[in-house]
């Protein structure tokens, strides 16, 4: 649904998107990830056909924006960073407003109004000035123009910023929805926890390159070369415990201390049930053993210093 061709974009001297390359898939939400002029803002600019590139295409479903620039806004639907509300319209007339802008049929647009806002749960700010919203209302009302044309594909710049958590969480919420419904999703932040456990697949940007991109799973894959494991038991049983795990040859920087410890396992997270039954075997009275996940702001930050290229 958004496929990204060798992109690049100078600024005078300045090279803000350095061929960037990137395939997403229908039903992804596809979290962009990096530090504020990383070229994240610049990327989806490009994407959503408000800014030329100097070389390479964005395609979106298939079309090329450049190209065929109204024929791709059928599809499309952004939202920038910082956006701007007519706050002296209604809410109501702002969709409205927009509705006709995206040239929906005029039979169609009253109904299509009442769904969007039941959607971004706006129903009892129907009739209220755009002006009297809070910020994470705004921020609603800025989705459900996106979306009153039900496009296929959501290009979002940082929106959760400036929410407080209450409003981040509906907005995860609401993106889930326009997910499960066949919308496919990008969507940007410099705030790495925004993220986490919500996105289907990550791109790390650098100063204007992609880093590592893929799924969860392929990335955090990639950067770590073995499974950090950590373990707690009762009593006094540390030696037992260092010697166990020293016997065997997939483990490595064990970092154990009274009760507790990590080690480093250079194998499948499957291949731990014998490390475990070991253990026990040994009369080791192990309390809680398993792998850690790493986190995305986890990934980020190795990524982002290269110790993982």
């Amino acid at each position: 649904m958004i496929e990204l061709v060798h992109l690049r974009k100078e600024y005078d001297n300045v090279l803000a998107v350095d061929d960037l390359s990137l395939t997403i898939p229908q039903g992804e939400i596809f979290g962009l990830i990096g530090p504020n002029g990383a070229g994240k803002t610049t990327t989806i600019r490009m994407a959503s056909g408000l800014l030329s590139p100097t070389s390479g295409r964005a395609l979106i479903a298939g079309v090329d924006v450049a190209a065929e620039p109204e024929k791709a806004q059928q599809y499309i639907g952004y939202l920038s960073d910082f956006f701007a509300l007519y706050e002296d319209l209604k809410v109501w007339e702002y969709l409205d407003y927009f509705a006709h802008a995206y040239k929906l049929p005029e039979a169609e647009i009253p109904g299509r109004i009442t769904e969007v806002i039941a959607q971004v749960n706006l129903e009892v700010k129907r009739d209220a000035m755009i002006h009297g919203l809070s910020r994470g209302m705004k921020q609603r009302l800025g989705i459900a123009r996106a979306i009153i044309h039900r496009p296929k594909v959501m290009l979002l710049d940082e929106p959760a910023s400036g929410l407080d958590p209450k409003a981040r969480l509906e907005l995860r919420n609401l993106l889930r929805s326009l997910r499960d419904q066949g919308s496919t999703i990008l969507i940007s932040s410099h705030i790495l926890t925004e993220l986490e456990g919500f996105c289907t697949s990550i791109g790390i940007m650098e100063k204007g390159r992609m880093v590592r991109s893929g799924s969860i799973e392929e990335v955090m894959a990639a950067a770590t070369s073995a499974l950090l494991v950590r373990l707690t038991w009762n009593g006094d049983w540390l030696a037992t415990v260092q010697e166990k795990l020293r016997s065997d040859p997939r483990v490595s920087e064990a970092n154990l201390a009274a009760g507790a410890g990590t080690f480093r396992f250079g194998g499948e997270e499957h291949d731990l049930a014998p490390v475990l039954a070991g253990l026990v075997a040994a009369n080791v009275p192990v309390t809680s053993f398993g792998a850690v996940k790493q986190t995305v702001e986890e990934l980020y930050m190795k990524l982002s210093t290269h110790e993982v290229m």
